[in-house]
């Protein structure tokens, strides 16, 4: 018999206790209901009507009795869902799936999500099928070009740039050795589109090379430095060439000007030179390099002159900033 009125004593000094730690908002639920609606708890969450701000709604007391809105009805509440206006799913924080290639295939299914596909292929594309690749290629290569053949002035004055700050050594030598095609790896870009190479980086460093290395490059070395100058191929300049491979490179209307340039043989092989006088060039003397690397010319605007002798390399990187070469950097390495 004495449990039962200590139970109704602990309600009361429970009711008692949250009209005193919330009077204000008691006060003013009083003016409006009874104080038994304003105790009361009709929608069972625990939060009693008077601090119930949604008193027929179940929701937590963090949103003060309102259940948190769900504005894109995907069951993933707005303070827990990344994109509250776009349907989604819980697994992606409640986004919709992206299909960033829009073919069809979602990301996640996608095993080239960047490239427009097929599901057979897992969303990548068919294989086999290069002609619209190659012609979107060919696109790209023709408008660098023109791009580049009007930008002219830029590689007349990066010339000039180069050999005004060419190292003495440089210059002691007799013969200069230079790379007309430094980078020959053709098939260095594998693409998923039709299980083949793209060649587009190569093609473009290529005419880049062959820009630069025009016919009047060559009469103002030979001019102004009084060298023998040998076109060579590849990173380091060191493989002389002849007339056979500059007939591979006429057929993309490249070094056609070297067709008439003399033959001398130097060692075991016989390479083409653009001669400094009627003499033959000698070679007991030291043997100078010279690359001009276009690798980062697209991406930023710069070229590195790499100048290489017996004992040390050298290199200078020039950027193309406010319409004039600057020489940004340079370089001393013993190799």
């Amino acid at each position: 018999m004495k449990k039962f009125p200590l139970f109704l004593l602990f309600l009361f000094l429970n009711l008692h206790s949250q009209q005193i730690i919330h009077k204000e908002e008691f006060k003013k639920c009083r003016k409006e209901f009874s104080k038994k609606i304003c105790l009361s708890d009709n929608d069972k969450d625990s939060i009693l009507f008077y601090l119930d701000k949604c008193p027929k709604e179940n929701g937590p007391l963090e949103n003060s009795g309102c259940p948190f809105p769900d504005t894109d009805v995907d069951g993933i509440i707005d303070k827990d869902d990344a994109c509250p206006r776009e349907k989604g799913e819980i697994y992606n924080n409640g986004c919709p799936w992206p299909d960033t290639d829009g073919d069809g295939i979602l990301d996640k299914d996608d095993a080239c999500p960047t490239l427009p596909g097929v599901a057979e292929e897992n969303g990548c594309p068919k294989r086999g099928d290069c002609k619209e690749y190659f012609e979107k290629e060919n696109r790209e290569l023709i408008a660098f070009k023109e791009k580049n053949l009007n930008e002219k002035q830029k590689f007349i004055s990066l010339r000039k740039i180069i050999f005004n700050n060419v190292s003495k050594v440089f210059l002691a030598s007799k013969n200069i050795y230079v790379s007309i095609y430094v980078d020959t790896f053709v098939n260095d870009n594998y693409t998923v589109q039709c299980s083949s190479r793209s060649t587009l980086y190569h093609d473009k460093k290529l005419f880049l090379d062959q820009l630069f290395w025009s016919e009047d490059t060559f009469k103002y070395i030979a001019k102004n430095y009084n060298k023998n100058i040998f076109p060579t191929i590849g990173m380091h300049a060191s493989k002389i060439i002849n007339k056979n491979l500059i007939r591979e490179f006429n057929k993309y209307g490249y070094y056609s000007f070297m067709l008439d340039f003399p033959e001398v043989e130097a060692g075991d092989k016989t390479g083409l030179y653009y001669p400094k006088n009627k003499q033959k060039p000698k070679f007991d003397g030291p043997t100078t390099r010279l690359v001009v690397n276009f690798s980062q010319y697209e991406t930023g605007n710069k070229v590195v002159a790499e100048f290489y002798e017996d004992r040390y390399q050298y290199f200078h990187t020039y950027q193309y900033i406010a319409n004039q070469w600057k020489l940004i950097k340079t370089e001393k390495n013993r190799y």
